[in-house]
């Protein structure tokens, strides 16, 4: 029986899931097992699906569903799934003919219940590849093949990897108890911080072992409409909020939290609405800093560690974790934002 479940969400990306579809079947099919979720897909998608698994009988398992978004499927397939393992491959991305094995190879020789790897960046209509560590190589240094126990200061580190889920094998357990929002994008970010907060070990290793296509129009990564800056607001609100209810989370979890709110602040300069959809985000942007409020003496030691804010701006961070402070503070920067 296979031991790995390649779960592939499928929306509107019949162009590119063929080459997909063809990368995993490389895979060992003693070792993997690929189930295809249509969700509620407008295109040809189904008809792509149905094709391969009529000359793949048995390798395929064809899920088609009404659409719920991302974090439906996620929430499906593990439920679903009947493998201790599982990695989610995006179906405008692939993965090299040995990704599953080795990545496998390192779950059961190290007992990790996450495992990474490294990827490729691609690019539309050229041959092009930029390696990419999969996490921030300007903070950490991760060492390949070295376990990272839960607890220790060196786990700390896995907190700077890239959320995405390109090249990561997740044991089953840990993503079976998250609630994962639906109708939203960034749903992938809620697998793996939420996943990772709850591994006992955890294993990374160099090999590029996906193929990421950064640049596909629509890609999530690189929308900035009101509907895809909302679904990240309440995505990240829902991983503080799940979170929270853990019984371990390492201080440095919470200052990650924040650094994705100055990003989500960051993009808000770029959002293209109305001013009442600008302020609306705002409003609930405002809400995800509240959830952080709580946390701040974990946050701040970190923050000034790896802050790289000018004077005023730290200040005026710091100020909107204080309670006292925190809501003022935002409304001066919601004001020069709407203000533009």
């Amino acid at each position: 029986m296979a031991k790995v479940t390649i779960v592939v969400p499928i929306y509107n990306v019949e162009q590119y899931l063929r080459a997909c579809f063809d990368s995993l079947l490389k895979q060992d099919p003693e070792e993997a097992v690929i189930m295809a979720v249509n969700d509620g897909s407008p295109d040809n998608s189904v008809q792509i699906i149905q094709e391969y698994t009529e000359r793949y009988p048995g390798r395929i398992r064809f899920i088609d569903k009404e659409n719920g978004g991302y974090g439906s499927v996620l929430e499906l397939a593990v439920r679903e799934m009947d493998t201790p393992y599982f990695l989610v491959c995006d179906p405008d991305d692939t993965i090299t003919e040995d990704a599953v094995h080795t990545l496998l190879e390192l779950a059961e020789k190290t007992g990790a219940d996450l495992t990474v790897g490294a990827k490729n960046f691609v690019y539309h209509g050229t041959d092009r590849k930029d390696y990419d560590a999969a996490y921030n190589t300007a903070f950490v240094k991760l060492k390949p093949q070295e376990v990272y126990n839960a607890g220790t200061d060196a786990f700390n580190d896995l907190l700077f990897i890239d959320p995405s889920p390109h090249a990561k094998l997740y044991r089953r357990e840990l993503a079976k108890d998250i609630s994962f929002l639906k109708k939203v994008g960034y749903t992938d970010n809620m697998l793996f911080y939420l996943s990772l907060l709850k591994a006992e070990k955890a294993v990374y290793t160099d090999r590029a072992l996906a193929d990421y296509l950064v640049d596909r129009p629509g890609n999530t990564m690189t929308d900035v409409s009101v509907k895809a800056m909302r679904g990240q607001i309440r995505v990240f609100t829902a991983i503080a909020e799940q979170a929270a209810a853990y019984p371990s989370v390492p201080d440095i979890f919470w200052y990650r939290m924040f650094e994705s709110y100055k990003y989500m602040l960051y993009q808000m300069r770029t959002v293209s609405g109305t001013p009442e959809e600008k302020q609306e985000l705002l409003d609930e942007l405002y809400g995800f800093v509240e959830k952080l409020i709580p946390h701040r003496q974990a946050v701040i030691p970190w923050y000034d560690r790896y802050s790289a804010s000018r004077f005023l701006e730290k200040r005026r961070d710091k100020a909107l974790l204080d309670p006292a402070k925190s809501a003022r503070t935002f409304t001066g920067i919601k004001r020069k934002i709407l203000e533009g």
